[in-house]
């Protein structure tokens, strides 16, 4: 390749698995041109070597301004992952009609090739481990969520069989530093006392940094529409808590709620949101997930991207880690 410096365009490097794809990106020599909403925020929080501009999903004039032509390689981590149903309409716009248009300009500006960051959401609730030949069923969920990042994923295949170059990677629960709000919430609520129960599901839980790492291979050896899972350790969530319970020096976790008191809690939140206009406590679709067993097989993500599985109790290690470092976990 000679002295040629990759170039890559990054959505959502703001974000948990963002961070870390920039860091591989710069470690690795990329030089990259992110996409923010907010230049300042962005600043303080990713590094000066990162070329910020100015963009948002929702709006494609921006977005066109904001990517450079023909760089090597754009990297789609943004999405909205709400789970309220009153931010459907939003989230359709950012994780559907975004990235149909981010499909539209990777063409347009003839960059080399798109990796989309999706989820295995999108293959939606099976008995037994999901590969990537299972069905997806994603697009008829209830879930916004759900069916967005399931649509969004279809764009991307429409899209290869039009003539663009693009992989797309499914990660599962992801675990690791710079997340201060998905499970950070339930580690810093079990360290507080403040946890009411534990969710009854379990999932499987990858490392973001693997995640990251995977996201760059899947540039250099990710086939054209083709899916790579990216999971790691099986776990239920009350043995998850329990590993972050011994490493915090705290009680166990209490033993696991059942499906149907979660699931009316969750109604009842709902119901009492409609007087107060405020999100509720907890969503039917927080309820649903917390209740779901994702099991996922990531063998073809290993073999063809040198994906590496990480255990669960070093994912919570970086996790508590960042914690105390960011002074959010004071123990």
């Amino acid at each position: 390749m000679g002295t040629h410096m990759p170039t890559a365009f990054v959505t959502g490097a703001t974000g948990f698995l963002g961070r870390h794809l920039i860091d591989v990106l710069l470690e690795e020599n990329w030089s990259i041109t992110a996409m923010v909403r907010d230049l300042d925020a962005a600043s303080k929080i990713l590094s000066s070597k990162v070329q910020l501009v100015a963009g948002d999903l929702t709006r494609p004039e921006t977005m066109r301004k904001a990517m450079p032509e023909k760089v090597d390689c754009v990297f789609h981590t943004a999405a909205d992952t709400s789970t309220w149903s009153k931010e459907a309409a939003r989230q359709r716009k950012i994780n559907v009609d975004g990235t149909a248009a981010l499909l539209q300009l990777v063409l347009d500006k003839e960059a080399g090739r798109m990796v989309h960051v999706s989820t295995t959401s999108v293959f939606g609730e099976h008995h037994g481990p999901v590969t990537e030949q299972t069905p997806r069923l994603g697009a008829r969920s209830w879930v916004s969520y759900v069916r967005t990042k399931a649509y969004a994923e279809r764009k991307v295949k429409e899209a290869v069989e039009r003539g663009l170059s693009a992989t797309i990677v499914n990660p599962t629960h992801i675990l690791g530093r710079y997340d201060s709000h998905n499970w950070a919430r339930l580690i810093l609520m079990l360290a507080d006392g403040s946890l009411p129960g534990t969710p009854p599901g379990g999932g499987n839980f990858a490392n973001a940094r693997a995640v990251a790492e995977a996201i760059l291979a899947a540039y250099h050896k990710g086939k054209d529409g083709e899916n790579y899972i990216l999971g790691g350790p099986q776990a239920s969530f009350y043995e998850f808590l329990e590993i972050a319970s011994e490493k915090i020096s705290r009680d166990k976790p209490k033993k696991p709620m059942a499906p149907l008191v979660l699931k009316a809690v969750s109604r009842i939140a709902t119901f009492v949101s409609l007087f107060t206009g405020k999100r509720p406590m907890l969503t039917p679709e927080e309820a649903n997930f917390s209740c779901e067993i994702l099991d996922a097989r990531s063998d073809k993500a290993v073999k063809e991207l040198d994906y590496k599985i990480v255990p669960l109790e070093q994912s919570v290690d970086e996790y508590i880690e960042y914690l105390k470092e960011t002074k959010l976990l004071q123990l």
